[in-house]
């Protein structure tokens, strides 16, 4: 507070009016500070911190707190995050409308009083809606998320004002912020042989020929794969993604599946939790992948392997956690995903990645997304000059396109709107 005041008056000594113009000018400061430009309190609202979103709202809390603004962190559900300056709650939802979680975020509210409440998501955006108040709701979604036509925005307004006694005036104003690299440290690469030593993985297991139990309706798909040239060191592949079925984790499964039928040098690493991890354990086990496939819990930190993969596998079509590629491009890992919007906004065919064409979720697409997603990877592992001018052209996209200040300075002119 003193460093607010004039160098002069710093200067002075300890006389009796110096110290009454000091304590006048604190006051001056003081109601500056507090009438004059008030610090704007802003409440944001996230399902959970494995939600995909987790860590750029922790990046993006920690700046505002810096600066004129008071922030808080409220999670549904999940396990607690402790952010530098920044207090968290967490209210640990049970169901997907549970009333204790709802009167919980009415506590946060009426203890905070913010100006803004800022939802990151869906399930995050019905619970900030629901209490009535003189702040401002926020529903931010990210890049093509959000539906541009007059039908579209007509049945959210139907859809809140069902679930909410509001006039459609009051419906959560919806932002639209451009998708942002969070600016991560994150690990110096390391070969294979020093990461699966710091795994605890016994290198035994990365060499010589590896022959599973195949099933028996799998293996006439898997004849028109041709056995991959020995390779010294081991490829690695990565999954960042929750364990959930909705998410596709059992194709990456069948995909790893038929690298070992082709004798392929790899290890698959899938990093993330989930309510049926326990189900993808006993399908690694079925197909006898226990020494290719590890799953990498919540424990060890994405920025640790991240760097070290030589492919990222991301099959999933939801946007959420569409922020996993840009990570991966940012620390230069090849990426074969899905074909979505949000995908098409970053990767390029070819040039800054590899796209899977969307089929839909039948039992048919399934089958091909499988297939494609072997063929691509491994034309991928065979092709090191293609791997290597994706890594390039993917680094230089993010720093000229996907600036994570950018995307800060648009929720701050959000919040200063009235």
């Amino acid at each position: 507070m003193l460093a607010a005041l004039p160098a002069e008056r710093r200067a002075a000594g300890g006389t009796p009016l110096t110290a009454f113009c000091n304590g006048f000018a604190l006051l001056e400061v003081l109601y500056y500070n507090t009438v004059m430009s008030p610090r704007l309190k802003i409440l944001h609202i996230l399902s959970s911190w494995e939600s995909g979103r987790g860590n750029e709202l922790a990046e993006f809390a920690a700046r505002l707190s810096c600066g004129q603004f008071e922030t808080e962190i409220c999670t549904l559900s999940g396990k607690c995050r402790q952010v530098s300056g920044v207090p968290t709650t967490t209210l640990g939802l049970r169901w997907s409308f549970d009333p204790v979680a709802y009167r919980e975020v009415g506590k946060v509210l009426r203890r905070f009083r913010p100006d803004v409440v800022h939802t990151w998501d869906a399930a995050a955006q019905l619970y900030g809606t629901l209490h009535r108040g003189k702040q401002r709701v926020i529903a931010e979604k990210r890049g093509t998320a959000v539906a541009s036509d007059m039908l579209q925005k007509y049945l959210d307004q139907k859809t809140y004002r069902f679930i909410a006694p509001y006039k459609m005036s009051d419906c959560p104003k919806t932002v639209i912020i451009p998708p942002s690299a969070v600016p991560v440290t994150y690990a110096a690469p390391l070969s294979a042989e020093e990461l699966l030593s710091q795994l605890d993985i016994p290198l035994a297991e990365t060499r010589g020929n590896y022959y599973p139990v195949f099933q028996p309706h799998y293996e006439p798909e898997r004849r028109n794969y041709k056995p991959m040239l020995p390779h010294p060191h081991p490829f690695l592949i990565g999954v960042v993604l929750p364990l959930s079925s909705e998410h596709r984790i059992l194709d990456a499964l069948w995909v790893f599946e038929t690298f070992s039928h082709v004798h392929l040098n790899f290890h698959a690493f899938i990093i993330g939790d989930g309510k049926d991890r326990e189900q993808f354990l006993r399908y690694r086990d079925r197909w006898k992948l226990f020494s290719r496939v590890h799953f990498i819990g919540n424990e060890c930190h994405t920025h640790r392997l991240l760097p070290s993969l030589d492919v990222l596998l991301h099959l999933s079509p939801s946007a959420e956690h569409s922020g996993t590629i840009l990570s991966a491009m940012t620390c230069g890992v090849p990426v074969v995903a899905l074909e979505t919007p949000e995908s098409r906004l970053f990767l390029s065919q070819g040039k800054t990645g590899i796209l899977i064409p969307y089929e839909g979720t039948s039992e048919k697409a399934s089958r091909f997304y499988r297939r494609t997603a072997a063929k691509r990877v491994l034309h991928l592992l065979e092709n090191k000059e293609l791997r290597h001018s994706i890594r390039k052209a993917a680094q230089e996209r993010v720093a000229k396109e996907f600036s994570f200040d950018a995307a800060v300075q648009r929720r701050i002119e959000v919040y200063r709107e009235r």
